[in-house]
């Protein structure tokens, strides 16, 4: 029987778009963005954000090791990247509802100190939330099996009493390869999400 419901945050209860962001802040410039996005997304970078492992003047010397020319844009974008995100309307309303039913509600999320600073009015729910985990303070980012057991032992859970929600579906793997219930919110598609999930707690 299903006890705990355990959430991604980006793309399952929080929307993003770095492209529309980056397009109204640099003039539409298409050149420009695509140079910012390959430098800062590029090659995994993003992933040591969230791993948490280095300081923000060692993430942006490497944003910009390869871009000098472009640093001062590069910047910009790192130190207004929340201004990117919003809360989904349905986010709280759906972990109230869920809390309501019984469930545990959790979070397990790859996710930076960087945006947990910059979007905190984005993530308001968390308090509605029953704990969870962030790949910055594990030091281990999704799909790595090791974050999924750390929530397994952190909070006493057993695996085939969760369900993950998560909008990739390399993590959603993961997920159930370390003997969780999984749902793939595919596309960012909340139905999908509720339709599924409602699908194995009901099983």
């Amino acid at each position: 029987m299903i006890k705990t419901i355990i959430f991604d945050i980006g793309g399952v209860l929080i929307g993003y778009d770095w492209t529309a962001y980056m397009m109204k802040e640099f003039n539409n410039n298409e050149a420009l963005v695509e140079r910012i996005k390959e430098n800062v997304f590029g090659n995994h970078k993003w992933d040591e954000v969230d791993r948490g492992v280095l300081t923000d003047d060692e993430l942006l010397a490497s944003f910009t090791k390869d871009a000098p020319d472009i640093k001062d844009e590069i910047t910009h974008f790192w130190e207004t990247c929340g201004d990117a995100l919003w809360q989904y309307d349905f986010a709280k309303d759906w972990i109230k509802e869920l809390k309501a039913r019984g469930y545990q509600v959790l979070y397990l999320s790859n996710w930076s100190y960087h945006l947990r600073k910059l979007a905190a009015k984005q993530m308001d729910f968390l308090p509605l939330l029953d704990g969870g985990v962030f790949s910055c303070e594990e030091k281990l980012i999704k799909p790595d099996h090791a974050i999924y057991e750390r929530i397994l032992e952190k909070y006493n859970l057993k695996p085939e009493e969760c369900v993950f929600i998560d909008d990739s579906e390399r993590n959603v793997i993961g997920a159930r390869e370390c003997g969780l219930y999984a749902v793939h919110a595919k596309d960012k598609n909340h139905d999908i999400a509720v339709s599924e999930l409602e699908a194995l707690l009901n099983q």
